[in-house]
């Protein structure tokens, strides 16, 4: 019949349904070329706020086997970051790293209660600053709606003490215009954030977060700050800068993804992860919505219904007709070879000698009342001298021979059956011309067993000339 959206068919669900064009781009920037904006190194100046005293957030202690934020116990007002956003076709791979500077020696000088510190173990307060990496790792969907799928997020953007946060329903990151990118992270009942990313023109944006512990029911982190593109050199010497002018303790040397750093290695999703394991990559998983088969149009469905409807009739009505046609020729036929075992015929009901006609009906016509009843008749066809016939046949051929219905056939109407016979007469009487002389003797013997033998002339002829 044809695909969807084929002339006779319903419109393909991709016509309407990007989910189901199999052929809808399968990679990040072929889907929205926007993304081009977010992809590359960046270097960010952040600025982190306390949400309940504002102004900016201040150091907190460092207390063990307690998770901590990425501030504690540093200055948060001076934080520099450097982006490494990768898009890999169908994957995009975050790698940040945030350098925070030694805390204020205020700070410093404040006494806690063990188990505070006012420092981690191997930094000296005041000295000694931090750098740790957070990294996101997330994917395109079959929703084929731009929309890209958080698997995995690591470093202190887990928020977990092994660094991993794995497949939470509700992560992603998406554009929500022209120039702003959001990203979502959301571990139910636990934790949220939202970070949006404005960009002013290709090399420039602004960032804004909001970091939320639910439990708390408090805003735990509000973050702006300033992003600037960079090359893959600036990006380089840069980390070393920031590990030298911070002091720190364990300096990461310039690492491209989460694999390549000592705190998190393994953290980095293998292909596995990506299909199927954490994310359903658009490229190596199957999409669930598959076009259906191809479906005709209502209407179209309506005129084959009818077109059926209408060939089953003409065929039916054909069959029908030509089944009646059989049967009038096989009553008839019967009925003029049983009238040929007693009276001689001719080629025509209307070649026959009426008084021949007149006995045969008075023959059939058993108790003499002067017309034929149905019983008659049957008794007359069922004799057994010209074959069986069926009820069916002889109802048929009653219907046919009582003309005005009345139960009983008169002559005239006896002689108006005949003369619809003409066919069935010519072809009983070629019969009997062609006949051997054994065959017209047994046939006149025939004859002779109901009434006297009546020859036509032609076969008087036609003996003569045997006996010469």
């Amino acid at each position: 019949m044809g695909a969807c959206g084929s002339a006779l068919m319903k419109p393909c669900l991709s016509d309407t349904d990007v989910r189901y064009d199999a052929n809808y781009p399968k990679t990040i920037v072929e889907q929205d070329t926007r993304w081009e904006k977010l992809t590359g190194y960046f270097k960010v100046n952040v600025t982190s706020y306390d949400p309940v005293n504002g102004g900016a957030a201040q150091p907190g202690p460092y207390i063990e086997s307690v998770i901590q934020t990425h501030s504690s116990p540093f200055d948060s007002s001076r934080t520099v970051a450097f982006y490494n956003h990768t898009v890999d076709g169908s994957r995009l791979i975050v790698n940040r790293y945030y350098f925070n500077p030694p805390a204020p020696m205020g700070f410093c000088q404040i006494p806690f209660e063990p188990p505070a510190m006012n420092a981690q173990p191997g930094s000296t307060c005041g000295v000694n600053g931090q750098v740790d990496f957070a990294g996101v790792y997330a994917s395109l969907t079959h929703e084929n709606d731009g929309t890209l799928k958080v698997g995995r997020a690591t470093g202190f953007y887990a928020n977990s003490e092994d660094g991993v946060w794995d497949k939470v329903d509700g992560s992603y990151a998406k554009l929500t215009d022209d120039n702003t990118f959001e990203f979502t992270f959301v571990r139910p009942e636990e934790f949220s954030s939202v970070t949006s990313f404005v960009f002013f023109d290709d090399d420039t944006a602004g960032l804004s977060a909001i970091h939320t512990l639910i439990p708390m029911k408090r805003i735990v982190s509000a973050n702006t700050g300033t992003m600037v593109r960079i090359s893959e050199e600036e990006f380089v010497a840069g980390i070393e800068e920031y590990n030298e002018a911070f002091e720190v303790p364990q300096p990461i040397e310039a690492p491209m993804t989460s694999d390549e750093v000592a705190k998190y290695a393994g953290t980095f999703p293998a292909e596995e992860d990506w299909c199927g394991g954490l994310m359903d990559d658009v490229s190596c998983t199957p999409s669930p919505y598959v076009e259906p088969d191809a479906q005709m149009k209502g209407g179209f469905i309506a005129l084959f219904v009818i077109l059926g409807v209408l060939l089953f009739s003409v065929v039916t009505f054909f069959l029908h007709r030509n089944a009646i046609e059989a049967q009038k020729k096989r009553y008839k036929e019967h009925f003029v070879r049983g009238i040929a075992r007693n009276i001689t015929i001719a080629d025509s009901a209307g070649r026959v000698d009426p008084d021949q006609l007149k006995k045969e009906f008075d023959h059939i016509d058993k108790d003499k009342g002067g017309t034929i009843s149905k019983d008659e008749l049957k008794t007359f066809l069922k004799s057994g001298k010209v074959g069986d016939i069926s009820d069916k046949d002889v109802d048929a051929m009653w219907a046919a021979i009582d003309i005005d219905n009345s139960g009983e056939v008169d002559f005239v109407e006896f002689i108006s059956f005949l003369g619809s016979c003409g066919t069935e007469f010519d072809s009983v009487s070629k019969d009997q011309k062609a006949m051997s002389k054994d065959e017209k003797l047994k046939y006149a013997s025939q004859r002779l067993s109901t009434r006297c033998l009546v020859m036509p002339p032609e076969d008087d002829k036609s003996a003569d000339e045997e006996n010469a």
